[in-house]
């Protein structure tokens, strides 16, 4: 995740739509006059977006706002204020107190003769309050002249103007005129309400308070900013109380109801859904309810939903309302709806899965406790076999609190808590599940119950790494295995002693291996495909560790199978994460592209998204490490799109941190990284994770090669090399290198970090190696690794040949797919060769150069800067850097996939859908799937319209 630079602090994930208004802006510029109106509620960021589209622009701007004004009418208003934004232009007076017809003709004779020394954009905020003369004046302006250099934009609150509204008869004449344009804004979804929030706590927010205040706001981001405004960046909950300011702007538009429509939706506020107005009225007594729902429909608070329901334009007002109702009123209403709702039930021959959940909410709200828990129970079984896991296991959290106090209970504690293990598993809800399996862990009998105790510890431990709190541990599996060693024969056992093999493996290599081959055989008799998946991982484990990859990759492929019969979502990740390592290394493409067929795939069969999105993440690592950097944002947008939960969350984090550290965002960097912290506290003890060697890195970038060193020692001192530990001592030794100079520099001795690096080689003549079977690509990697890591001894040593050194690490990285150090190295390899006793001015301009393209390739921006500054202190003439259109980069339209800006690419060049398939490997199929998805995100209608936005996108970047 990248949280968006400074800026408007509500406008964020609005690329597409800022594109579309810089075009038309563009438009406006060549000589083509535009128009356009943004519609949307009221907070979505109208005004937001036309601000900081009109920044972006050299057009000279007016802009002012209608008002609300009641019995008082000044005519012109709202260009009265526009033309004051600018003092200094010799505007007309708009003077019509004579009502002269001529104010609209001066107006757009003096803006015609405007727009011949510049671009001028007129920006008319709340159009829905303005006067007629001044709509008048703008209908005249827009009917002008088609050539001159203006664009007329106007914001609507599309809440206020209904179809009597004044504003309907102008806004048909004026969509009849040419060069117009229409755009609607909605609410941001969340991953965009994240960065929103992220901008302004300044840091990556907690999962918890995203979903709280998503929840709350809908996407509304001038809701979202007074929710979370005051809050501390690592808050989890958004604040209880509601603020009086959120509350003004929450019940704006209701204020103006007559007093008996705003009692009438007080009371609608209490059902928390659409409500009939038969049945409002049947609640409240009254036979005048439509009436006052329709007036609360014109006034933009209700909305009429299919079926003739009523329910709030946005949900907070409906909080706010039953909020403020007195206690005891509350309870009345929620009692008289669960009322309703019964009878309703009883009338109908299959109620539906939402009725039976409100009426257990309204039971709950009414404070009557055997009610709600009966009503609990029976929705929470129903929104389960309806696939509403996380509704479910909501009520039955509920069912639990309410059992303690009630007597003579058909279920027991047991049956309650099976049952919200099972929900939350399938939701992959790894946190409340681990509630559910501690609960059950401390009152199911071990000595009744030994098969069912050793799979609650199973489970346990694979929540316990889920959530962050501990890696695998060796103890807690072999109790489990030693319990179920009374049924040899059973599923649980081979379970058991599948995951004693898996976390065996990492600490304790080839003894895992006997006990991977029990745990198949058991598996095998027993005939279980969820004990059988675990176990041919646990094989395919093994066999990477006996240097058989082959194999290895085809046991990872049955567990796969396996664990997918078995909808067993944990397994199959599992699988599909040592089918990867049997496939590749993390860090190799192959691998990338193994982990996206494999999370497609999931996500097609309904795995839950805590473990798609950990598998995301993974992705966007390997990604990352080759220099795919859009790609791996687009997977950590795909992973955080929704809740991911701890583990895919830190995995995201240190991705993002890493991302953000080579790209010069240090204290976003420092951010991500600082949260993957808090999630897993002990993350040097998760081994299959990168802490140690993405601490350094962004230690490095941050200038603090001491804490970059500790980083990487730390890592290098671990018992079992951790995930890029290939990585651990060419950071060392840069950190030391980096120390040395730094000391050189500024007069002291270096003579601590010297003593340091001689020691380094001493203990470590080789990098650090994982125990994986190395591939051709990975042994590539190795020997950059290598090279770079003698290139830093000698910088540190201040090596006569450093320059060589350098030169040969900047071309092993490129064979082996190592872009951000490939970067680095070109960087340093012209410093050394500029530096040297012999300076070699053409290999340093030839290492300037490339690294120049490299880095603006990979927006290493810190690495760019040191380059360009190089360059010019030598006096080495460089050539222009390109900023080449390469995998989902597109300048034109952001937002896009790789894939999409890929396609985006072909279409703009006119190619057929046949050609584009054969060019990019893919059926014609895919392509029109594409196609549509950009259609869909640019509100265009075909692939022409599509080729000529985009065009039009770019033309202002090459003026």
């Amino acid at each position: 995740m990248t949280i968006p630079a400074e800026g408007d602090r509500d406008l964020v994930g609005r690329d597409v739509e800022l594109a579309m208004v810089g075009a038309l802006v563009a438009d406006a510029a060549s000589g083509r006059a535009r128009s356009l109106l943004v519609w949307g509620d009221s907070g979505v960021g109208k005004t937001s977006l036309v601000r900081v589209a009109a920044a972006a622009s050299d057009a000279l701007i007016l802009s002012g706002a209608a008002l609300p004004l009641g019995s008082l009418s000044i005519p012109f208003l709202a260009l009265r204020s526009a033309l004051r934004s600018h003092p200094t232009l010799d505007a007309p007076t708009l003077d019509s107190s004579d009502g002269a017809p001529s104010a609209p003709v001066a107006f757009d004779g003096w803006l015609d003769r405007l727009c011949r020394d510049h671009t001028v954009l007129l920006i008319i905020d709340d159009l829905q309050w303005a006067d007629q003369s001044t709509l008048d004046a703008l209908l005249y302006v827009l009917a002008g002249p088609p050539s001159r250099r203006l664009l007329v934009v106007a914001t609507i609150r599309s809440t206020e103007v209904d179809d009597g509204h004044p504003l309907q008869r102008w806004l048909a004449n004026i969509r009849r005129l040419p060069g117009f344009a229409e755009q609607w804004l909605g609410p941001l979804d969340r991953l965009a309400t994240t960065y929103q929030i992220a901008r302004i706590l300044g840091g990556p927010p907690h999962q918890s308070l995203i979903d709280d205040v998503y929840a709350r706001t809908c996407g509304n981001p001038y809701l979202t900013r007074l929710v979370v405004t005051g809050l501390r960046p690592d808050a989890r909950q958004a604040a209880v109380g509601i603020p009086i300011d959120l509350r003004s702007a929450v019940l704006q538009a209701w204020q103006r109801l007559g007093s008996s429509a705003r009692e009438a939706t007080r009371v609608l506020a209490v059902a928390r859904g659409p409500v009939r107005a038969a049945e409002l009225a049947e609640i409240l007594g009254q036979d005048t309810v439509g009436i006052l729902m329709r007036e609360a429909v014109d006034a933009g608070v209700l909305d009429i939903h299919p079926g003739g329901t009523y329910w709030f334009h946005h949900p907070m007002i409906a909080e706010v309302l039953e909020k403020e109702l007195p206690e005891d009123d509350r309870r009345h209403w929620h009692a008289a709806f669960a009322e309703l709702l019964q009878r309703r039930m009883q009338s109908s021959t299959a109620p539906s899965v939402a009725l039976l959940v409100a009426i257990a909410d309204h039971e709950f709200r009414a404070g009557r406790d055997r009610a709600a828990y009966d009503c609990a129970v029976r929705a929470s079984a129903a929104t389960a076999s309806a696939g509403g896991v996380s509704e479910s296991l909501r009520l039955l959290r509920r069912a639990l609190t309410l059992q303690s106090g009630l007597p003579d209970l058909p279920e027991t504690r047991i049956d309650l808590l099976d049952r919200a293990r099972v929900v939350a598993a399938s939701a992959g809800a790894a946190v409340e599940e681990l509630q559910s399996v501690d609960e059950l862990l401390a009152v199911v009998s071990r000595a009744d119950q030994p098969l069912r105790v050793s799979e609650l510890l199973v489970r346990r431990g694979h929540l316990r790494f889920l959530t962050g709190q501990t890696f695998l541990s060796v103890a807690d599996m072999q109790e489990a295995a030693s319990i179920a060693e009374v049924a040899p024969e059973s599923p649980q056992y081979a379970f058991a002693l599948a995951e004693l093999s898996h976390a065996m493996s990492w600490t304790m290599g080839s003894e895992s291996s006997a006990v991977a081959d029990k745990a198949l055989v058991v598996a095998r008799v027993a005939g279980d495909p969820r004990a059988l998946s675990y176990a041919l991982t646990a094989s395919a484990i093994a066999a990477l560790d006996g240097r058989n990859p082959s194999a290895a990759l085809r046991l990872a492929a049955e567990a796969f199978d396996a664990a997918s019969t078995a909808r067993d979502w944990m397994a199959a990740t599992h699988a599909t994460f040592w089918e990867a390592n049997a496939t590749g290394a993390w860090s190799e493409r192959v691998v990338a592209q193994h982990l996206l067929a494999r999370r497609e795939q999931l996500s097609a069969i309904g795995a839950p998204h805590s473990l798609v999105g950990w598998i995301s993440a993974v992705e966007a690592t390997s990604w990352l490490s080759i220099g795919e950097w859009r790609e791996c944002t687009d997977r950590l947008r795909w992973a955080l799109g929704s809740n991911p939960g701890p583990l895919a969350d830190a995995v995201a984090r240190l991705a993002a941190a890493r991302l953000a550290a080579w790209q010069g965002r240090r204290e976003e960097a420092a951010a991500h990284l600082a949260r993957a912290d808090e999630l897993f506290a002990t993350g040097s003890q998760f081994l299959s994770f990168q802490f140690d060697a993405i601490h350094a890195e962004v230690a490095l970038a941050a200038g603090d090669p001491v804490a970059g060193y500790w980083a990487a020692a730390r890592g290098i001192a671990s018992d079992f090399p951790p995930t890029m530990c290939e990585w651990l001592v060419p950071l060392a030794a840069r950190a030391l290198a980096d120390q040395i100079q730094s000391a050189t520099d500024s007069g002291h001795d270096p003579g601590g970090p010297l003593a340091l690096i001689s020691q380094l080689v001493t203990q470590y003549p080789e990098i650090v190696k994982d125990r994986i079977e190395p591939t051709p690509d990975w042994e590539a990697k190795l020997q950059a690794l290598t090279a770079i890591y003698a290139a830093e001894v000698g910088r540190a040593r201040r090596d006569s040949a450093n320059g060589a050194q350098w030169v040969a690490a900047t071309e092993s990285c490129r064979l082996g797919e190592l872009a951000w150090e490939e970067a680095y190295s070109a960087w340093r390899a012209a410093e050394a060769l500029l530096t040297s006793s012999r300076p070699n001015r053409d290999g340093a301009a030839s290492m300037v150069q490339r690294g120049l393209e490299l880095a603006a390739r990979l927006q290493a921006h810190p690495i760019q800067t040191a380059l360009e500054q190089l360059a010019a202190s030598a006096r080495i003439a460089v050539d222009a850097v390109p900023q080449p259109r390469v995998s989902g980069s597109s300048p034109v339209l952001p937002g896009l996939t790789a894939r999409e800006a890929e396609i985006l690419d072909h279409i703009v060049a006119g190619r057929s859908y046949g050609q584009i398939a054969r060019v990019l490997v893919i059926s014609e199929k895919t392509v029109s799937s594409h196609v549509s998805n950009l259609l869909r995100k640019t509100g265009t209608t075909n692939r022409f319209d599509l080729a000529s936005l985009a065009s039009r996108v770019s033309a202002p970047q090459g003026r």
